[in-house]
């Protein structure tokens, strides 16, 4: 028997906790990327390899190219033609538990799960439970969901509200924050001036406020530096903007990073920022993993108080937290960590115990597990049922 993970886009330098999901659960696995319907395995469309039919699908290769094309693509677009592959693809893979990442995939995958009677976990993350616009077209799918689903996990207190909120059973929640991989416990900082930034350049991480507040703070420590890695729509505008400032000599911009970069950048530093906002359309974060990451490495933080970042970060003694946009009060918080060294270490160590407590990878990871075979042992349940229920029957008839 084996897993099915449903992992949407392929990207390989952000979803590090898909990636840890991928490598670090137990037990036979096989991925799906790509959005629905259009779900590839190792490279590959499922829905032009595998069918239940598959000499049906031979024979129908003989007709005519513009009869072939008009028959066969108009019945995959259907609901009879996807689940044709998707049940074909399950088969040969022998999935008796799909994991869906992101609500998204998990509604659009349910119905399929449902009619094959696959226990289904969805992995709630973020985006996928706050952005409004996004969500307008699937409350219905939602709502089925919710009522199909085996477990659904949450990385934050307040995801679990939103959930509730939206109409999931609180007893189908499981709350599940992230880890870090345990080799960024292993990092030990030499805590000199400068400040880290790892994330995606978009507007829920809002990046240029983080740089705004650090124009600020090179009022008072203009020896100071800031890398902020990673990529995304709104790295551009960050480049400009500290041209524009003239602190380009202050700030670099390294791009999409590895893990083996990370933790040279975070060994180089004297704190992590990370200044996360809820857009006008209704965005939020979960429990950011560089921001657990940073605190493993044994380095203070400072963010805003957004989503499931006050469970990572505990004001006054593993950094600092401020309000949504408040980059005054950010700039202050830089200021502290730039000016006392004694500080970041006492509050880099509380942070790396308190991450080392509270979100440890193998306790996430053992949570999936069991969760998975918690579904799996419903599988197995219901099989006895039937069997026991069919030898009823059959005595009686006898």
């Amino acid at each position: 028997m084996s897993l099915c993970i449903i992992q949407g886009l392929n990207q390989f330098h952000s979803s590090s906790f898909i990636r840890a999901h991928v490598e670090m659960l137990a037990g036979e696995k096989v991925t799906l990327t790509e959005r629905y319907p259009n779900l590839t395995f190792n490279g590959r469309q499922i829905r032009y390899f595998y069918s239940q039919k598959p000499w049906q699908k031979k024979l129908s290769k003989l007709l005519p190219h513009w009869l072939y094309e008009k028959r066969r693509s108009s019945w995959e677009e259907t609901y009879a033609g996807r689940h044709d592959s998707i049940a074909a693809f399950m088969r040969v893979h022998a999935v008796d538990v799909i994991l869906a990442e992101f609500g998204i995939h998990g509604s659009n995958i349910c119905p399929h799960a449902r009619d094959l009677g696959i226990p289904l976990i969805v992995h709630f993350h973020g985006h996928d439970v706050h952005r409004n616009p996004m969500l307008e077209g699937f409350q219905g799918r939602y709502q089925a969901m919710f009522e199909y689903a085996f477990r659904l996990i949450s990385v934050s207190h307040s995801m679990i509200e939103k959930l509730i909120e939206m109409g999931a059973d609180p007893a189908k929640i499981v709350y599940n924050p992230y880890g870090p991989r345990r080799s960024f416990l292993e990092i030990r900082p030499d805590y000199r001036k400068t400040l880290v930034a790892v994330g995606r350049f978009t507007d829920i991480k809002a990046p240029y406020l983080t740089l705004m507040a650090f124009r600020q703070a090179l009022q008072e420590h203009p020896d100071a530096s800031l890398v902020m890695g990673g990529c995304g729509e709104l790295l551009e505008t960050c480049k400009t903007l500290a041209r524009t400032w003239k602190i380009e000599e202050r700030v670099s911009f390294p791009g999409a990073l590895r893990h083996e970069e990370v933790h040279e950048l975070l060994e180089n530093a004297c704190g992590f920022v990370q200044h996360s906002v809820c857009p006008t359309y209704g965005d939020s974060e979960g429990t950011p993993v560089a921001i657990l990451e940073a605190g493993a490495a044994g380095l203070p933080v400072v963010a805003t108080r957004h989503a499931g970042i006050p469970d990572a970060v505990v004001e006054g003694v593993t950094g600092f937290l401020v309000d949504e946009r408040d980059v005054d009060s950010m700039s202050k918080r830089m200021g502290c960590l730039l000016a006392d060294v004694d500080k970041c270490r006492l509050m880099g160590r509380a942070a790396r115990e308190h991450i080392q407590r509270n979100f440890s990878i193998d306790r996430h990871i053992g949570c999936l597990n069991e969760l998975i075979t918690q579904a799996r042992g419903q599988v197995d349940a219901r099989v006895k049922t039937r069997t026991s229920l069919g030898r009823s029957m059959t005595r009686n008839q006898t």
